[in-house]
């Protein structure tokens, strides 16, 4: 996909989108979007830019990294059966990171455990008829998880954790990462 197509699939803001042009790499533009301080643009074409298993990788890093210490102290069936999937990835373990994500009393992990579920195969349980995720479901819930970790503790720096979590994905988009 180009820029254009990519950031108009991500449903970027208009000002965000005014910033595409022709010649436009995804890792410049992606910088560009970040010196505009166009932060939830610049996380949500990251997402979408991500394949969804690096997007939920980035995630999964996200929140290890910017949830509140108290935060990183209690147990989180959603996020260890994100990570689950990641290590293990398959049927069993992404409807077990479904089943955490209906339990889970944080936004960022529920919407992570979710983007795994939506990241492929059938949404249907063993024995019913195919049903595929909605487009993009993954992504939209690998941006909204990253988003919402970034501001869900000291939002007052969400400059500084919106910058964090973008160096976090750009280290996952890199060459050989």
């Amino acid at each position: 996909m180009t820029v254009k197509e990519l950031s108009e699939t991500a449903g970027l803001s208009a000002p965000a989108c005014a910033l595409v042009k022709d010649e436009s790499t995804p890792s410049a533009y992606l910088d560009e979007l970040e010196k505009q301080e166009l932060y939830t643009d610049a996380v949500r074409f990251l997402a979408f830019k991500l394949p969804p298993d690096a997007g939920i990788k980035w995630a999964i890093a996200c929140i290890k990294e910017l949830r509140s210490p108290e935060s990183q102290k209690e147990k989180d069936e959603a996020l260890d059966a994100s990570n689950a999937w990641i290590k293990t990835p398959g049927d069993q373990t992404r409807f077990a990171a479904k089943d955490a994500g209906g339990k889970a009393t944080k936004g960022e992990s529920k919407l992570l455990a979710m983007a795994v579920f939506m990241s492929g195969g059938s949404l249907a349980p063993p024995g019913a008829p195919e049903t595929p995720p909605p487009k993009y479901a993954a992504q939209k819930m690998i941006a909204g998880s990253v988003q919402v970790t970034v501001v869900s503790h000291e939002p007052a720096k969400a400059k500084e954790r919106y910058k964090q979590a973008l160096k976090i994905g750009k280290a996952l988009d890199a060459p050989g990462a």
